[in-house]
Parts: structure tokens; C-alpha cells; sequence
């Protein structure tokens, strides 16, 4: 995703949640998301939701390291905890509930800390992406962004984030990426 791509989603997602626009869609998306809830599901989820952890990043990066692909590593395990970090810096900025608080959400994992907005797991999935694509074909890029995609929707899955939260972490994890590949090359 282009830099001022990401930057206007992070914008878009900030705005609609601060004016209240957001909670309506929100809350339909999260509702059918919800639909697709059985045991079987939430105990899939429920591990690959942790893809977009530091502990997703240090997985991936240490494989990538294990596979002899070493600068792959550094470059995944910086953009991650990149993205990791500018997630966190901006949460303050605009502090939000999480839906199993505001709206009584089913969490079905354990309990987050911090604010809702943005999704640091997004982020950091999104980062890994764009650092694993890079240099890559189009089918491969392609795939790896449906997989953020994934991970941003296992969080409003197991409960602890509206959809727009992951939007907003989706564009701070592709700002990452565009940062650390830029300083990377000099």
C-alpha cells in the first residue's frame, strides 16, 4: 500500500471514530463476524490471532533466520516491531473502549491491555506482510496481504477490537514497512 494510501486510512479511521461515525458500521461488521463463531473456529482463531504479536514477529523473523534468510529476518523483525511501536505511541491519541467493554462483545481471549484504537496486531501483521512481499510477485503480495487482512479479522473475531481499529492498524503497519524499507536502503 502507497504511504499516503495508508496515511489517509489511519486519518479516515481516526475521524469516523472521534465524530461517532464509525460505530454503527462497526457494529454490523462485528455482529457478522460473530456469525461466524463455532468451537472449532475459536480455537484456530484463537492461535493465529497471535500471528500479529511480538511473538507472531519473533516466529516469523526466527524462521526466516532458520531458513538462512537472515537480512529477510532483520527486515521483518524491524518492520514489525516498527509497526508495533507506532501503534502504541498512537493509541493515547485516541483512546476507545474495546467492544467486550463498550458494547459487551464476547472476548474470547485473554484480556488486552491498552485502548482499542488502532489494532497493534493489525500493525504488526500488516508490517510482516509488506516486509515478507517485498521484492515479490504480485500472487505472493497479494496473499500476504489477504493474511493481514485475516489477522485484523481474527481480532474483531475473539472480541477485543471494532473493525475501524483495524483499518487504522492496517495503514500504521503499511507506514512501517514504507519507513523501514526507506531508511533501510540508505
Amino acid at each position: 500500500m502507497h504511504p499516503l494510501t495508508a496515511t489517509l486510512l489511519v486519518a479516515a479511521s481516526a475521524r469516523a471514530v472521534r465524530d461517532g461515525a464509525a460505530e454503527r458500521l462497526d457494529a454490523r461488521l462485528r455482529a457478522r463476524v460473530a456469525l461466524l463463531r463455532t468451537p472449532e473456529r475459536d480455537a484456530v482463531v484463537r492461535v493465529a490471532t497471535d500471528l500479529g504479536s511480538l511473538y507472531g514477529v519473533g516466529v516469523v523473523a526466527g524462521t526466516c533466520a532458520l531458513l538462512g534468510r537472515q537480512r529477510l529476518a532483520r527486515r521483518v523483525g524491524v518492520a514489525g516491531a516498527t509497526a508495533w511501536s507506532l501503534a502504541q505511541a498512537a493509541k493515547p491519541l485516541l483512546p476507545r473502549e474495546r467492544p467486550y467493554k463498550a458494547d459487551g462483545a464476547e472476548r474470547i481471549v485473554v484480556e488486552p491491555a491498552g485502548t482499542s484504537w488502532p489494532s497493534g496486531h493489525s500493525a504488526v501483521a500488516a508490517a510482516m506482510a509488506a516486509a515478507l512481499g517485498e521484492g515479490r510477485g504480485p500472487i505472493t503480495r497479494a496473499v500476504l496481504g489477504v493474511s493481514a487482512m485475516a489477522v485484523g479479522t481474527s481480532r474483531v473475531y475473539v472480541g477485543v477490537h471494532h473493525p475501524s481499529d483495524v483499518v487504522a492498524g492496517l495503514g500504521i503497519g503499511s507506514i512501517a514497512a514504507s519507513l523501514v524499507r526507506r531508511f533501510s536502503r540508505r
